[in-house]
């Protein structure tokens, strides 16, 4: 792919947007709106990337090689935004009066898990263990002897032994250190309530939400192809999309999990959180319609083989996906600062905007380095032609 001059201006613009409606925010006494999106979007746009990161470790994992090195290098091709997200992340520290209400009004109980410097300082360290793991995965990734088993489909040998090892290692970090990610930053907002399911559930939200991201971009990119070529990438489209179908049932199996023992537990300190998301106006409405743009939409439109071959319908369904992710982030993050209302106008609109620039950004070196089309699956014999 080979991103232009307009491309960059515009996404720094977008990106120099979010600035500007920042500051603004801050200066129209919006402050409690703007570190609200502010986390919303660094948990959206964050978990796409480290995301990412896990799904290409998930291939070498499963030898997958029906993409060629094309699918490594879209699911790596958004690295260049954990090292933004990791100084991002920092800038929280700044509104913390505003979002963690244990910091002005401390729990006795969790005061030794649940103060400022001990979680900025635990997070800090497991986010920055993950950017640097991820940067080393993709550069052995990068390496010749790894792109060449990677379109070696016509044998069953493993992975190289580094990529295989590095590739355990992302996927147990990624699943220990966003569980603490989605305990201390989403949990936490609400601190009297607890789910020892939660981690799981949200790490795979961001895991589901890169594999949507990759088939948008592969469909983007592959836009074009035509006769043997167009088969191999349509052949590839049909495979990201049966991941994109079974990702979106494993995604509600653990919401369902998770809801339905605390719906027949009927405990205060649960039923607290997930009624007002679920059962009453206004975030109610929000709640459920998440659960249709993640799951029900895909459920429905994906079933068959016809649409997830082609690259207009299986590319709606991604991009309805990635709103109701985005809205799914928004649903378990506000509601605990701004119970009674949903904040929603141009303070939202403009930070989001500005964080879609600088992932775009960020993923631009990563997108130049992959094949077009994205997704070529390899001849029978090896090779991507």
């Amino acid at each position: 792919m080979k991103p232009n001059g307009r491309t960059t201006f515009v996404l720094a613009a977008a990106a120099l947007t979010g600035v500007i409606g920042f500051a603004l925010g801050l200066a129209d006494g919006a402050a409690l709106r703007v570190w609200e999106v502010f986390l919303v979007n660094l948990l959206f746009w964050m978990g796409i990337a480290q995301g990412g990161i896990c799904l290409s470790a998930s291939f070498y994992l499963t030898n997958a090689r029906w993409g060629g090195t094309g699918l490594y290098r879209l699911a790596e091709a958004f690295v260049g935004f954990l090292p933004v997200g990791f100084v991002l992340f920092w800038a929280l520290y700044a509104g913390r009066h505003l979002i963690f209400v244990w910091v002005d009004h401390p729990l006795p109980e969790k005061a030794n898990w649940l103060n400022p410097g001990f979680l900025f300082a635990r997070d800090g360290a497991g986010l920055l263990i993950l950017t640097l793991l991820s940067w080393w995965f993709v550069r052995v990734s990068r390496r010749a002897d790894v792109q060449q088993w990677a379109t070696s489909s016509g044998d069953i040998g493993d992975p190289p032994r580094a990529m295989r090892r590095l590739a355990v290692v992302m996927a147990l970090c990624f699943t220990a250190i966003y569980s603490l990610i989605a305990f201390d930053l989403v949990m936490s907002l609400a601190p009297r309530w607890h789910s020892s399911l939660f981690g799981a559930y949200f790490f795979t939200g961001a895991y589901w939400s890169s594999i949507v991201t990759v088939a948008l971009f592969a469909i983007v990119i592959g836009c074009g192809a035509a006769g043997e070529v167009e088969r191999r990438y349509r052949d590839a489209l049909h495979d990201i999309g049966k991941l994109f179908f079974a990702c979106s049932v494993f995604w509600v199996y653990l919401l369902f999990a998770q809801y339905i023992v605390i719906w027949y537990g009927d405990i205060p300190s649960e039923t607290f959180f997930v009624v007002p998301r679920v059962q009453y106006l206004p975030w109610g409405a929000l709640g459920w319609s998440a659960l249709v743009l993640i799951w029900a939409i895909p459920f429905c439109v994906l079933m068959g083989k016809k649409p997830k071959r082609t690259p207009a319908i299986l590319g709606t369904v991604a991009v309805l996906g990635l709103i109701g992710m985005w809205i799914e982030r928004y649903v378990l993050v506000v509601p605990s600062l701004s119970p009674r209302h949903i904040p929603f106008g141009w303070v939202e609109i403009l930070l989001t905007i500005g964080f879609a620039g600088l992932f775009g950004l960020a993923s631009l070196p990563g997108l130049r380095m992959v094949p077009a089309p994205a997704l070529l699956r390899p001849p029978e014999h090896g090779g991507e032609g």
